[in-house]
């Protein structure tokens, strides 16, 4: 027989009092529920620096110049330098050239210039004579200890000094010395050893203005501003892999139809990029949400290198990741001889603020539940940036207001 408690002269089961034990821990639960789960933030006003980093491929407006085929080339510009248009840029040196002429060269000017020395030292004593003997014997050093190490990278440069030390100190001992069988000697060996060398040897000289690089990547002819807009993923992934090829047989040119003002291309040599023309930096983030809107301003860091401001100019989501375009006014010489840069994006957004886990979804909206006396409002939002835990949002047109201080539900679950 099932046990029971008398109250008040009537017989009560055990189990009624189960029953009520059941119903007030019912009650506790869910008040204790709605306790905790009945959480609210204030919406405040606030700012989100929004950061991504991507490998960028640059795009940008550049010409390649080609020379005729060469063993060595002595460079007279440096990197990344402004030029103008014919100034003189390089020296060619033919794969057969003998830098024992160079040598003899440099002996015979020697030569010539101890002779002129010795005729005249007790004729002469002249202040300029005197500097410009001590700037050609360090200068002859010089160029003795290059061509001794084979170290020929400026000797046009040395060469130049060189011949204007020469001629100066020419003038001066003209005046004193008549050439003499010896001295004519010597000079028709020069003459016949110069023009041997320039046989060897073509300078260059820019075709036109701009910044110089002697940096060839085979992309110069492909990434001009006309594939900003025409640029795919497939096209951006195949250049980081590839990273110096071409992105396929068929939109390669030919280097013999770019145009050259020296003689016809056999070999690229140096290419010029147009100062005042846009830098192009595209790049892949593996995220479909950046928040990122074609027109906004975004300050960009390329690698080891100071801010600068870009925009955004072209956005583009495929399988979850997206595809973005920067575009800026500036910064080409300092990418002149870079194809892919490590880049940082950031762009800084402000509105009103709230915990991200404030969002919720409802009826396949997304939004927040307002706090109006005892009631929760749902109110549909967007987006426009989200970063550490915390997003920036704004009530969709057509909805409630939201204001400053506004008290909306969290962990809503």
């Amino acid at each position: 027989m099932a046990s029971s408690l008398v109250i008040g002269g009537r017989r009560v089961k055990f189990r009624f009092f189960v029953f009520i034990a059941l119903l007030i821990g019912g009650i506790l639960f869910i008040v204790l529920r709605n306790q905790t789960t009945q959480a609210y933030t204030a919406v405040s006003y606030g700012t989100l620096d929004i950061v991504h980093y991507g490998q960028a491929v640059l795009i940008r407006e550049e010409t390649t110049y080609s020379a005729p085929a060469y063993g060595k080339a002595i460079y007279l510009i440096a990197e990344g330098a402004e030029v103008e248009a014919d100034q003189h840029i390089a020296v060619l040196y033919k794969e057969d050239f003998d830098e024992e002429i160079m040598r003899e060269i440099y002996d015979i000017r020697e030569k010539i210039l101890l002779y002129q020395q010795g005729k005249v030292v007790d004729q002469l004593i002249n202040d300029d004579v005197i500097r410009i003997n001590n700037e050609l014997n360090d200068m002859i050093a010089t160029i003795q200890t290059s061509v001794i190490k084979k170290d020929f990278i400026y000797m046009p440069k040395m060469e130049s000094k060189l011949r204007y030390l020469l001629n100066n100190k020419q003038n001066l001992l003209d005046l004193q010395v008549e050439p003499d069988d010896y001295l004519k000697e010597l000079f028709n060996k020069e003459a016949i050893l110069v023009s041997q060398m320039n046989q060897w040897t073509t300078d260059i000289y820019a075709s036109a203005s701009g910044i110089i690089s002697f940096v060839i990547d085979g992309f110069e002819n492909i990434l001009g501003s006309s594939a900003v807009d025409r640029l795919t993923m497939d096209d951006y992934r195949h250049i980081i892999e590839t990273n110096g090829a071409f992105l396929d047989s068929n939109k390669k040119e030919s280097m013999a139809e770019l145009d050259t003002t020296v003689v016809k291309a056999e070999q690229p040599l140096y290419r010029i990029v147009d100062s005042t023309e846009k830098l192009y930096a595209a790049l892949v983030i593996d995220s479909a949400e950046l928040y990122f809107n074609i027109g906004d301003a975004v300050n960009a860091i390329f690698y080891e290198q100071e801010s600068i401001q870009g925009f955004v100019r072209r956005v583009q989501i495929e399988d979850n990741r997206t595809f973005l375009c920067i575009e800026f006014d500036s910064n080409v010489e300092n990418t002149v001889n870079k194809r892919i840069l490590p880049l940082q994006i950031q762009k800084t957004v402000e509105g009103l603020l709230i915990p991200e886990n404030a969002l919720v979804q409802r009826k396949g909206s997304q939004g927040v539940y307002l706090k109006e006396d005892d009631e929760n409002i749902f109110i549909e939002t967007s987006v426009h940036a989200a970063a550490d835990g915390f997003v920036i949002i704004e009530p969709i047109s057509g909805n409630k207001a939201l204001h400053v201080h506004d008290k909306v539900l969290i962990n809503n679950e």
